[in-house]
């Protein structure tokens, strides 16, 4: 967001319109009522899917507590199965981080939550199994115990990290669902569609999943979210064009005498 603003800067110097989408640390909010084995799902793929480098990617999992303790023992089990290695190998879930400047960066976050007490309840080690020694590697990683101040939970990490929360009820959960600087996408999973109106009116993001993972866009429809995800403008869809349009508006007095020849041929 630090960049996004000095851009916005230099582009208000000479009145340019500028489109800003800046990141986004999304949240996934599983209710006791949910399908679970479609929420576990749902997490996999937001969480692990593209090794977590998406804006839109998973990087919060908000429980509720009754269901947290069985979801979690899943969760990690399904993770642990996740095949890591040459993103070109078509059997592969999950390839490399982007370079090792990342990969020491996602690292160090890993460091950075277990200082300040969350628990490491799976990954956060290299990864260097399967001839996967001389890439950037890190299996998946989920901690649990998180609190809404920790650094884990507040900064955008780029990498397959998810941060687990308890909640007693949907308040707590859209709390802290809210609690981050950023608003991109967001998702719950519900069968009570009373809870999932109260989360679509509630929930500070541009994009609202329900049933489905934060991961992923409809290109026809706008994208962006709200907070220091961005300036407001929606990337994709029709409102993109009207963004970035410039609209003339024409009056024609007929009174001063003008020859219908020439509107004739402005119509052609």
């Amino acid at each position: 967001m630090e960049t996004g603003r000095k851009i916005a800067e230099l582009g208000g110097k000479s009145l340019k319109r500028v489109s800003l989408e800046l990141g986004g640390k999304n949240g996934q909010i599983v209710m006791e009522d949910a399908n679970l084995d479609i929420a576990l799902e749902g997490v996999l793929w937001g969480a692990f899917g593209t090794t977590g480098q998406r804006c839109t990617a998973t990087s919060r999992l908000i429980l509720h507590k009754k269901i947290h303790d069985d979801f979690i023992a899943q969760l990690v089990d399904r993770a642990k199965e996740i095949k890591i290695g040459n993103g070109l190998d078509e059997s592969v879930e999950m390839g490399p981080l982007v370079s090792k400047g990342q990969l020491e960066k996602v690292y160090k976050y890993v460091g950075i939550g277990m200082q300040d007490g969350a628990k490491l309840f799976c990954g956060g080690k290299y990864y260097t199994e399967n001839g996967c020694d001389k890439g950037f590697f890190l299996p998946p990683t989920i901690f649990t115990e998180v609190k809404v101040g920790m650094r884990i939970a507040q900064e955008e990490i780029f990498g397959p990290v998810l941060a687990v929360f308890s909640v007693n009820n949907l308040d707590e959960a859209i709390e802290v669902m809210n609690s981050t600087n950023y608003g991109l996408s967001s998702s719950i999973y519900t069968q009570d569609v009373n809870l999932a109106m109260r989360a679509i009116e509630r929930i500070e993001a541009g994009i609202t999943y329900i049933n489905a993972p934060t991961i992923g866009a409809e290109c026809h429809l706008p994208f962006g979210g709200v907070k220091d995800t961005g300036n407001g403008h929606r990337e994709g869809g029709w409102t993109v064009y009207d963004i970035f349009t410039e609209t003339q508006t024409v009056y024609i007095d007929y009174s001063g005498g003008l020859q219908k020849a020439q509107i004739d041929t402005w119509e052609k």
